[in-house]
């Protein structure tokens, strides 16, 4: 349904009539102070706005008075299909046939379709800012992963970009259009775009005019024990952006950062380096950044935008760029509230993670599943579902940005163990997965040292799928395996093999990988694994063999059936009778 029709009526409608429909706009993220007037095919004839309304009442009309009597029946509207350059070059003609003299008059445009049937309503303020906007030279720091799909999504909505990538084999590859990150459409779309609207430089171009930072901002262990963002990499992009900075220039922090680095960190290097003044010479915002690996180009263009500015300029010339991206602009009251948004997304899903973590290891004390308890507990119950478990929450966001968040709290001596216990918890899964599989080795008779160990799942996620081993669980588990078995194997239905050896692990294909396995531990949700032949996989393991189900992917009774083995799940396990 086009959500148009909202502010559509015949006119017939009175004067209240219209004063409810200007009320009800801001339910469907329409403009208000404007009501739509239509025939029965829906066919615009006129146009409300508030300032109709208010001669209207000037003129001691009634509100039941008819919207025949003071609506605009030239009302000016375009083409749904002419481009915003074009109706900025049309309007003064029409403005002009209409004997107005001046666009102060004209606060809202409409667009209809052939039918002349409306479709859009634009701001005409909007329109010339994103007339300014398409037209920008958009300049990129850091082509990691949020940098990357950023980047060519943007120059696929008509900017030109310039990517900034100092590592020499990242740049090699993207110059020849081919992409070093797995996501879903990403490198057909950078084939695309390469040298059309997507350029990339191992160097700061001199003459940009939105600077967006993508740089990581990893974390370390201090002094203390405790992990602190580390900020190097984003010091040093404010220290090249400053040496070329422009008045009018705009500059965009994308990187999850601690509450305040936009305006203590960012701010005043870009200042110190470039003699301007921020807010005057130059503007400053955050966009978080908040996909989900897999499906970033899809999220990239439907999921709202978080914008916060470090004043009102700074906030519309961001929400001018990204308009022309997503749908939804969310603008909220600072750079503060912004930043903080970022790690409150990250660090509840981390905390709740952490609580059906904590569920489930409770649940193995009373050998339960505790996939069959939360599902149980979350039928026909509305309120708050329950996340289910996991051998433990990954990644290169949920395992940095807590402790990013608690760095936060320690300024203040707030107590910051909501962050840290859920990280904590999450983390003792490595452990928790080892210890059932080494148990459950020695329970079968097996000598741990002899045992050979397959890993299935290297991503650090398999559902929506990646290829991505950075921060990985399946990595920290497969280490603890290392010196305390035999040989580790790895299979991962994404990343290459020369990823997988990077880690020390060798890696293998299956099925034939299970052949002479004691043990094979699923660690990601890879829809690929609930399509395996269970019998074929269980025969070709050696005797008594344990498989462990991190992700309640199998029955366990199609398991057990086979031979003599053990079904090992993250809180309860089944053994066949030999």
């Amino acid at each position: 349904m086009n959500h148009l029709q909202q502010i559509c009526c015949n006119d017939e409608a009175s004067l209240i009539d219209v004063l409810v429909l200007f009320d009800k706009a801001k339910n469907y993220n329409l403009p208000s102070g404007i009501a739509l007037v239509v025939n029965d095919q829906n066919v615009l004839k006129g146009t409300i706005t508030e300032g109709d309304v208010r001669r209207a009442i000037l003129q001691h009309k009634s509100l039941e008075t008819k919207s025949a009597e003071f609506m605009e029946v030239n009302p000016i509207f375009f083409d749904e299909n002419l481009s915003i350059a074009e109706i900025l070059t049309i309007l003064p003609h029409e403005l002009r046939k209409r004997k107005r003299k001046a666009n102060r008059y004209l606060s809202k445009i409409v667009l209809v379709n052939k039918l002349k049937q409306p479709v859009r309503i634009l701001d005409y303020h909007e329109l010339w800012e994103q007339r300014v906007a398409s037209h920008r030279h958009i300049v990129i720091i850091g082509m990691g992963y949020v940098g990357l799909t950023m980047a060519v999504v943007m120059a696929d909505a008509g900017f030109m970009v310039t990517g900034v990538e100092v590592n020499e084999q990242r740049y090699e590859m993207l110059s020849k259009g081919e992409s070093y990150i797995h996501e879903v459409g990403l490198q057909e779309l950078l084939k695309k775009q390469i040298n059309r609207n997507f350029f990339v430089s191992r160097e700061m171009p001199e003459h940009g005019d939105v600077f967006i930072i993508s740089v990581g901002t990893p974390v370390e262990i201090n002094k203390f024990g405790n992990k602190i963002p580390v900020m190097d990499y984003l010091n040093d992009a404010c220290e090249k952006i400053g040496h070329v900075l422009q008045r009018g220039n705009l500059v965009i922090l994308r990187s999850t950062v601690p509450i305040g680095t936009c305006r203590n960190v960012v701010k005043n290097k870009l200042e110190q380096v470039s003699g301007f003044k921020c807010g005057v010479d130059f503007y400053l915002s955050f966009a978080p950044e908040r996909t989900a690996e897999g499906k970033a180009l899809k999220e990239l263009r439907s999921l709202p935008q978080i914008i916060g500015g470090y004043n009102n300029d700074s906030l519309e010339a961001t929400s001018a760029i990204f308009r022309d991206i997503t749908p939804t602009i969310v603008k909220v009251e600072s750079i503060e509230a912004a930043e903080m948004a970022k790690l409150i997304n990250n660090t509840f899903r981390d905390y709740v993670f952490a609580y059906a973590n904590q569920m489930a290891k409770v649940a193995s004390q009373f050998n339960i599943n505790v996939f069959d308890v939360i599902k149980a507990a979350n039928e026909g119950y509305i309120r708050d579902p329950v996340p289910l478990p996991s051998p433990g929450v990954g990644g290169p966001c949920l395992t940095k940005d807590p402790h990013i968040f608690s760095s936060v709290t320690d300024q203040f001596s707030f107590d910051g163990q909501i962050f840290s216990t859920g990280r904590k918890i999450n983390e003792s899964m490595h452990e928790h997965v080892f210890n059932s599989v080494i148990k459950n080795l020695e329970v079968s008779g097996k000598s741990v040292s002899d045992c050979n160990i397959l890993v299935c799942g290297l991503a650090f996620k398999g559902n929506p799928e990646t290829g991505d081993i950075r921060n990985s669980t399946s990595v920290d588990i497969a280490r603890l395996f290392k010196g305390r078995v035999k040989q580790i194997f790895g299979y991962d239905a994404v990343a290459s093999d020369e990823e997988i050896s990077d880690y020390d692990i060798l890696p293998v294909s299956i099925p034939d990988g299970f052949s002479n396995m004691d043990a094979v531990l699923f660690l990601n949700n890879h829809k690929s694994f609930e399509k395996l032949n269970i019998y074929d996989m269980v025969m070709r393991m050696r005797k008594n063999p344990i498989i462990f189900d991190g992700w309640n992917l199998f029955r366990y009774e199609d398991v057990i059936s086979v031979k003599p083995s053990t079904y090992l799940g993250l809180s309860f396990s089944q053994t066949s009778v030999n």
